[in-house]
């Protein structure tokens, strides 16, 4: 998981605008059968992703089997995408991370309910999406609950993180396993072991990149059976005994030089190039890390899966991105759209993604197809079908944008970090303004803040 890209200026503009965007889109809802607005399409589907992920090859694939129906792939842009729907022409598709987008995209009108094409489905199976499509479910108050606003691509639990065995044992570091993972206070003690500093710099950080974000919290807080947001998700409460220990933890690691954060960026921006070059003995990342494993046989040698680390005692292992599609509830081809979801989650090309180990299916029968021939590939896929027992969703607030919300922490750690603020005041402080953004974007939805 990029920590880092997740606190972004550009991230911090593009929440305010997605917010904002409760005014510009409005929030009346739009039937699965849809309804006016739509922009004239000249044919083809419009769609807004990653051209990483939905490459050219794949597109010439669909075009193959799918000649009257041409896809215009726009590059992933949340700036550009709020102009787009606040200008009436949303794409047809759109790439999301469902597990904090859900509840801001559906309340606010903007994604086609596919409840209705799913239960006519021949392609995709009710029973055969694996559980970790019910985080783009929302009832109106709870996330996992009521319609289906989406559906994943590739998905991992992401709080999970993968280390290097040699760091490990040179530092005299217990290796964690799929039944006992560690918990933060060991990350932490074992992170210092681990890291080497000579003439002055630092040749290997122990533990993984490190940020207070919304989704970092939140997954640390459900070890203790406790929620940064309130039941109703107006409200948020940095101040609680859990949480205070969760913004304690990462202003610790920062202090004690560990591994990168907010006050120390990683210069790559994720951890694959310094886990990989063995300049960080622990990576944050879930499943999906191992494609990247798959590229490198000598770090294949040393990568090893771990399972997601507690703050409390209760074992809870989220999904903090869940990335997939949703439909736009304006676009005027939502049967094609829908049809170009199925092919791109069960069909050829989401077993080619599954083989290539770049992430668990959406659908539970192309698991078979996940890698398992290098030790590394097979530990993994023990510690992850250990690990999804402990699966959880979380809810996030749809009054607010998940990076607004980390951003707006993020701009309190450094003082927290220079002694500054105490961390009682640094709770105080991020509650106070982190509950004025969702005040501000409850008013744009036409609530009582």
């Amino acid at each position: 998981m990029n920590t880092h890209k997740h606190i972004s200026r550009r991230s911090v503009l593009g929440g305010a605008a997605l917010l904002a965007g409760f005014a510009a889109a409005g929030l009346t809802g739009c039937s699965a059968s849809g309804s006016g607005g739509a922009a004239q399409k000249s044919g083809g589907l419009t769609i807004m992703s990653k051209g990483g992920e939905i490459k050219k090859e794949v597109i010439d694939a669909w075009v193959a089997e799918h000649p009257d129906v041409p896809i215009t792939l726009i590059e992933d842009d949340p700036t550009r995408l709020n102009a787009m729907l606040a200008a009436g022409t949303p794409p047809d598709v759109v790439r999301s991370l469902g597990a904090t987008s859900t509840a801001n995209i559906a309340s606010r009108g903007l994604a086609l309910d596919l409840d209705p094409y799913v239960s006519k489905s021949t392609v995709l199976k009710d029973g055969e999406l694996a559980k970790i499509n019910d985080v783009w479910r929302w009832d109106g108050t709870r996330q996992g609950e009521g319609a289906r606003f989406g559906l994943v691509k590739d998905w991992s639990q992401d709080a999970m993180f993968w280390y290097n065995t040699e760091a490990f044992a040179a530092a005299g570091v217990p290796l964690p396993t799929a039944d006992k993972p560690f918990t933060y206070d060991q990350l932490l003690e074992y992170a210092a072991l681990m890291t080497k500093r000579s003439a002055g710099k630092v040749d290997q950080y122990g533990l993984f990149t490190t940020a207070p974000t919304i989704e970092a919290i939140s997954s640390m807080l459900a070890t203790s059976g406790a929620r940064a947001f309130n039941d109703d998700l107006t409200k948020v409460d940095f101040t609680s005994p859990e949480a205070m220990r969760a913004l304690q933890w990462h202003v610790d690691v920062a202090k004690a030089k560990v591994g990168y954060t907010l006050a120390d960026p990683n210069p790559d921006g994720w951890d694959w190039p310094p886990f990989d070059a063995k300049r960080i003995a622990m990576a944050a990342a879930g499943y999906w890390f191992g494609g990247a494993v798959a590229g490198n046989p000598k770090t294949a040698e040393f990568a090893r899966l771990a399972p997601a680390p507690m703050m409390g005692t209760e074992r809870v292992s989220p999904s903090t991105s869940a990335t997939g599609h949703w439909i736009s509830a304006k676009s005027n081809m939502k049967d094609e759209a829908f049809a170009f979801l199925e092919w791109y989650v069960a069909g050829d090309q989401a077993k080619t993604r599954a083989q290539s180990g770049w992430g668990l299916p959406a659908v539970t029968s192309l698991t078979s197809e996940l890698p398992q021939s290098q030790p590394y590939q097979a530990e993994a896929l023990a510690v992850q079908k250990n690990e999804e027992q402990y699966l959880q969703i979380m809810s996030f607030s749809p009054y607010a944008q998940a990076t607004a919300v980390s951003a707006a922490v993020a701009n309190l750690f450094p003082r927290a970090v220079d002694g500054s603020l105490s961390t009682a005041q640094f709770a105080d402080q991020a509650t106070t303004a982190v509950n004025e953004l969702l005040k501000q974007g409850m008013e744009l939805a036409g609530k009582k803040g």
